[in-house]
């Protein structure tokens, strides 16, 4: 590509979100270099600074389309290295005391093929992929072991980054994929800016996980039980590569899983329905019991400031960070990250420059969040003991959904569509669209 923005990028954080943005300014800059403070082998493995990187991991149908289309051939190199094929509406399952169910409320009791297929694999499978895909790239440099302490700034823009024990590095524009404990408000500070305004909603939410070894048990490739309200305890089951179950138990409002092997059984076992408990009892642990909490979702609002350096953004759960059970963090970055490409080529093509480019990129990045972000917000407000501030409409919205799950029950397209939207792949206003909303609202 011969319309280049720029001599030098620079990416901080070498995860999923860190590892997609590198791909997409590779297109538009001379080099990348990517600070990942973390040393990574050159293998499958989570990340020491990502704890949830050991706790089941889905990738929605959008994340999967995304990065197979920065990476062509991804989805097919992901099956080549042990990923799971799991195909909507027949191998995601859900277990309760009323039985086995093809949706979250129980409203659909048959398998029906929605017609697209994901896959299960470990956290640290798909860095791996992503990040081999990723130094294949000539002109992408990732640097590991090395965290950033801080921003090269000159009259309130970014020109650079300072690498902990390394001289400063001058760039024209600098990406902060850091994730949760991202310093950019500290930094914005030091530079005499504002910080973005905050959302917070108090999930207390914390997981337990491990590995075993596959046995007979038959189980789908994602098993789901309880979980839902008023249940505030749950877990799951993917089947990854390596003939391996990956179980997560998960609790809120300070009832967690335990991390003693005896605990974790016993808390399998007290679930709604036995299928979590059965499938490990007898299974050989191939890994560490580990846990982790998560006290809050939080959304920092970049897109309300009235001014930001133009050069300088941030992505994935720096911007978001969303209670996990949903599985839509990777998904998230993805759409963030293809938002970026999108303003990107845009401008190379009409030799636009970095100029406001921060703030278009917040302004569309936060219409891409407003989905994940309501969908988690909406489940995460059914119960009562989640703290924070409900948006107004949520009772009436809840009656909605409710009598828009009656319709999936009975009509198979209705609940593609609802499987689309909580994949990321349509819009969440596709619901409230005519002529489906006259017949949800007939249903009230």
């Amino acid at each position: 590509m011969t319309d280049r923005l720029g001599k030098h990028a620079i990416v901080i954080g070498g995860s999923v979100a860190g590892l997609m943005t590198a791909r997409v300014l590779s297109d538009y800059f001379d080099r990348v270099t990517v600070f990942e403070r973390d040393q990574i082998e050159d293998r499958p493995a989570i990340h020491k600074s990502i704890p949830q990187g050991n706790h089941v991991h889905t990738l929605l149908i959008s994340g999967q389309q995304v990065m197979s289309s920065f990476f062509p051939g991804f989805t097919e190199e992901m099956k080549r290295s042990g990923a799971v094929p799991a195909r909507a509406g027949i191998d995601f399952v859900f277990y309760g005391a009323d039985g086995k169910s093809y949706t979250g409320t129980g409203s659909v009791r048959e398998p029906r093929d929605l017609g697209f297929v994901g896959h299960t694999m470990s956290r640290g499978l798909l860095e791996h992929l992503l990040r081999h895909r990723v130094n294949s790239l000539a002109n992408v440099k990732l640097e590991k072991g090395i965290a950033v302490e801080g921003l090269l700034n000159d009259h309130r823009q970014v020109r650079g980054v300072r690498p902990a024990g390394l001289q400063s590095v001058e760039a024209d524009l600098v990406v902060d994929a850091g994730g949760r404990s991202s310093h950019a408000p500290r930094w914005l500070t030091e530079m005499g800016m504002p910080t973005p305004e905050e959302t917070t909603i108090g999930v207390d939410f914390a997981y337990t996980s491990t590995k075993y070894r596959k046995t007979d048990y038959h189980l789908e490739p994602l098993a789901f039980v309880g979980g839902g309200p008023p249940n505030t305890v749950g877990g799951a089951v993917f089947e990854i590569e390596d003939d391996t179950r990956h179980v997560s138990l998960f609790g809120r409002f300070g009832v967690y899983p335990p991390t003693s092997e005896a605990g974790f059984l016993a808390f399998a076992k007290a679930l709604p329905s036995p299928q979590i408990y059965e499938a490990i009892k007898d299974a050989q642990r191939i890994t560490d019991i580990t846990h982790h909490r998560f006290p809050t979702s939080v959304r920092r609002h970049y897109e309300r400031l009235p001014a930001l350096p133009d050069n300088f953004i941030l992505v994935g759960d720096a911007v978001a960070s969303i209670n996990p059970v949903y599985g839509q963090g990777m998904s998230s970055a993805a759409l963030q990250v293809q938002a970026l490409q999108q303003i990107l080529r845009e401008r190379a093509a009409q030799s636009g420059g970095l100029a406001g480019l921060s703030s278009a990129f917040f302004k569309k990045t936060a219409e891409v969040i407003d989905a994940p972000w309501t969908l988690a917000a909406n489940s995460d407000f059914a119960y009562p003991q989640t703290k924070g501030e409900r948006p107004p409409g949520l009772a009436e919205g809840a009656r909605y959904f409710m009598a828009l799950d009656k319709l999936v029950a009975e009509d198979i397209e209705v609940q593609r569509l609802m499987t689309e939207v909580f994949q990321l792949t349509k819009p969440l206003s596709a619901l409230v669209e005519e002529p489906l909303r006259s017949r949800v609202m007939a249903r009230l």
